[in-house]
């Protein structure tokens, strides 16, 4: 079967044209992420306050350990957050899991991941500034934030959690 001259030369046109469009869509689509703003990533600043519902932080130096359910890296860091309730000097400094969610249900995971806080705080990420999970701040007297620590922690970091939050006292 002969494709007649006419018919080529339609098909052609259409490959090209269909070309041109993807072309001109693949370019379009690069330039504009380039001259999109980058979404910031939130995280809290050292020196900045942080406030959360019903927390005062005149009672000394406070781990906030932000928190989110099913996040893998805060459950394979639970035997961390385990020890450093343990290293702690009585009940300082205090540890807090801040965690969205019902906190019934969040004590309950929290539990099953053998994570031991002394307060549970229910609050969105965006409500502490915090982009990933799990996020610890250390908290002064007055609510600043002294030290931020992001993501699964190497041991050099846990390490220097650990003695940064003993030091604290």
């Amino acid at each position: 079967m002969r494709i007649s001259d006419k018919t080529r030369r339609f098909l052609e046109i259409s490959a090209n044209v269909a070309i041109l469009i993807v072309a001109i869509i693949v370019i379009r689509n690069f330039i504009w992420s380039r001259w999109q703003p980058k979404q910031q990533l939130r995280r809290p600043i050292v020196g900045t306050k942080v406030s959360l519902p019903g927390i005062k932080w005149d009672d000394g130096t406070t781990l906030v350990l932000v928190l989110q359910k099913g996040c893998r890296y805060c459950e394979e860091s639970s035997a961390f957050y385990r020890r450093l309730h343990d290293q702690r000097s009585g009940s300082q400094p205090r540890m807090l899991a801040a965690v969205p969610g019902d906190k019934t249900e969040i004590a309950r995971y929290l539990s099953e991941h053998g994570v031991v806080v002394d307060d549970i705080i229910n609050a969105s990420l965006s409500d502490i500034n915090v982009s990933f999970t799990p996020t610890l701040l250390l908290v002064d007297r007055s609510g600043k934030v002294n030290a931020v620590w992001v993501g699964k922690l190497d041991a050099r970091k846990e390490t220097e959690v650990a003695q940064r939050i003993l030091d604290s006292r």
